[in-house]
């Protein structure tokens, strides 16, 4: 299946855009780097402007604090990881539960593959996050959640308790989220050169060993009652 660069989107996007929405679109991009390296309370809004190449006071002007200019990047990712995970289930039920998980673990490690930030600004984010009520984003972390909660049981089981669907999606999500977002120090951790086609296939061999047992259990118990 082919995952579309949201990169390349926002940039065909940026060019039938005025000038004053040009310069936001500049920030965000800039700010998207910065807080996919940094988490969020030592990333600083001198380190956006620097990244983008202009004066940080323009930052101001559209963002006037960093809290809010943190949400809008948040909201880019929900946006994307809303529209890609809906593909990610697409005609899953056509091969056998030990397939369909291989496929869908290929699919998302595509979509990271293409849209990196994504990942890593969560994985740089949750690690640091003492007070979560207090968070700038934490609305968009429930929403991370809650799409693919909502997604795993209309999809592949329906039928199943909101206690193992949770279980289970809550599981899945950190540590696939752990291995894509911090997949150079995984790598590395494994004795690999950095972000291979051999740490990709690790990766996803190992999310299917430890959780295809549990999905086979979920949807065929579920299936029985």
């Amino acid at each position: 299946m082919e995952i579309m660069d949201t990169s390349k989107e926002r940039e065909n996007t940026a060019r039938n855009l005025t000038k004053g929405e040009a310069t936001r679109r500049r920030i965000l991009n800039a700010a998207r780097k910065v807080f996919s390296q940094h988490p969020y309370h030592a990333a600083s809004v001198r380190m956006v402007g620097k990244a983008g190449g202009f004066d940080h006071p323009i930052i101001h002007y559209y963002f006037p604090k960093k809290s809010g200019l943190f949400e809008c990047v948040m909201d880019e990712h929900v946006s994307a990881f809303r529209l890609f995970n809906e593909h990610w289930f697409d005609n899953l039920g056509d091969y056998t539960t030990d397939k369909a998980l291989l496929l869908f673990i290929e699919r998302m490690i595509a979509f990271h593959l293409s849209n990196k930030d994504i990942f890593r600004t969560l994985m740089h984010n949750t690690a640091h996050v003492e007070s979560f009520d207090s968070f700038s984003a934490s609305v968009q972390y429930e929403v991370f959640h809650d799409i693919f909660l909502k997604k795993f049981r209309q999809k592949i089981a329906p039928s199943a308790s909101d206690k193992e669907v949770s279980q289970f999606v809550s599981s899945f999500i950190v540590l696939a989220a752990n291995y894509l977002g911090a997949s150079s120090t995984y790598a590395l951790f494994l004795g690999m050169e950095g972000e291979c086609d051999a740490y990709w296939q690790w990766v996803k061999e190992t999310i299917h060993y430890i959780f295809l047992p549990r999905m086979e259990r979920i949807i065929f118990e579920s299936q029985a009652k």
